[in-house]
């Protein structure tokens, strides 16, 4: 299945971009020989997505996104006469994306494990090399923080507290567990390239009695963990019968995570909130960093589209980047959906989040010309009516402002 999925990408790229075209490199699990393929109903289903990366030569102009989604299209539609779902996810880079990368679990992975499916074999080799140690702690903690995002599309389905998971809400928690074992193994120094070298070594940590302060138990966690990994490598068939209490550890061992790794980014004592470490972490990011994510925002936006958003833009600068600003509020959100129904924050208290966010307004709302950053009189008309549409702006954020960035 994976080579059906390897052909017909490479096939379909190369008819379009023919000798632009450098290299397809294949990424992420599906690479490493983990993707997960089940049996449905209508037939075998890639979960996840398979991830490519067109190489073209440096100075090329990129495809325009548009021509990348129908060529998207194109090979999933060639996947379903194949009678395989499947995914896809493209990239178009040039040569010196590849030689600029800097240390990153994406970068060690691959260099490890991507295959370059058509064009130059040797590509990959234009990855610099550097040690797993050298993968950045905040590189982890983003890990960790694109996971707890990701949980929020299932917001509607947490918020009705149904006792058996979706089977698309379950696969969510199953990468949240093998990401949240990822992340921790970064902070620990004990950190491997796929889910099983992973496994082995968080239950290796689990009986090492040492020093280190862990964020948990780590016996327990590792019991989860070593179960999730091995459904993720083995597939078969959709979960259909999971229980939201698999969701509800799994949350909490991803906030008692957050909390600990923000303690060890910033060098602050624990007992402090989560909140006052995201301040304070948010509040020492480099400006020039905080520019070019900002910038990001207005090409995404279009300069023309969203000039009467740059004074508040300018105000939430002051705050935090919008990769930050995103995880603020996702992480907010999700550790409050984590909550009992009687224990909830009032909408309103939750819907100040959306006007921390780079665009408030949820899917398919217009943005307001006027919203002050953080001003209480802001929250209104404009805001998401519900916390499922608190989520889905969220969402909307990320997709648009933090996915095609290292910003």
């Amino acid at each position: 299945m994976k080579a059906v999925i390897c052909e017909e990408s490479a096939r379909l790229c190369r008819q379009v971009y023919r000798e632009r075209l450098r290299a397809v490199v294949l990424a992420g699990s599906l690479a490493r020989d983990e993707g997960t393929f089940v049996e449905t109903e209508r037939g075998r289903r890639l979960l996840g997505d398979a991830e490519l990366l067109l190489v073209f030569d440096d100075g090329a102009p990129p495809p325009p996104a548009a021509d990348l989604a129908l060529i998207r299209e194109q090979i999933e539609a060639r996947l379903r006469r194949r009678g395989l779902r499947a995914e896809i996810a493209l990239s178009a880079v040039g040569r010196a994306y590849l030689r600029r990368l800097p240390p990153s679990i994406f970068a060690y992975e691959l260099r490890a494990s991507g295959e370059a499916v058509a064009g130059e074999a040797s590509v990959l080799g234009l990855i610099p090399k550097f040690a797993a140690a050298d993968i950045p702690r905040e590189d982890a903690w983003r890990m960790l923080a694109n996971r707890l995002v990701e949980q929020l599309a299932g917001a509607d389905e947490l918020l009705e507290e149904r006792a058996i998971l979706s089977p698309e809400a379950h696969y969510r928690t199953v990468k949240l567990y093998l990401d949240m074992t990822t992340s921790l193994l970064v902070f620990a120094g004990a950190y491997a390239p796929t889910y099983m070298e992973r496994a082995d070594n968080l239950a290796r940590l689990a009986k090492w009695s040492g020093a280190t302060t862990w964020p948990f138990p780590l016996a327990p966690f590792a019991e989860y963990v070593a179960a999730a990994t091995r459904w993720k490598l083995s597939g078969g068939s959709l979960v259909t019968e999971a229980r939201r209490l698999f969701w509800e550890r799994a949350i909490d061992y991803a906030e008692a995570l957050w909390h600990w790794e923000l303690g060890r980014l910033t060098g602050r004592d624990r007992d402090e909130s989560p909140t006052a470490l995201m301040s304070l972490w948010m509040g020492r990011q480099p400006w020039r960093g905080r520019v070019r994510g900002w910038a990001h925002v207005v090409r995404a936006r279009g300069w023309h589209r969203s000039w009467p958003l740059w004074p508040r833009w300018l105000r939430q600068a002051s705050l935090g980047s919008p990769r930050h600003l995103v995880y603020q509020a996702a992480s907010t959100l999700m550790f409050e959906l984590r909550a009992t129904a009687g224990q909830r924050q009032p909408l309103s208290d939750l819907q100040r989040l959306a006007h921390t966010l780079p665009v408030a307004s949820g899917p398919g709302q217009p943005e307001p010309e006027s919203i002050g950053a953080l001003a209480p009189d802001s929250i209104g008309a404009h805001a998401p009516d519900s916390i499922g549409a608190l989520a889905g702006a969220i969402l909307a954020n990320y997709k648009s402002f933090v996915m095609e960035t290292r910003a």
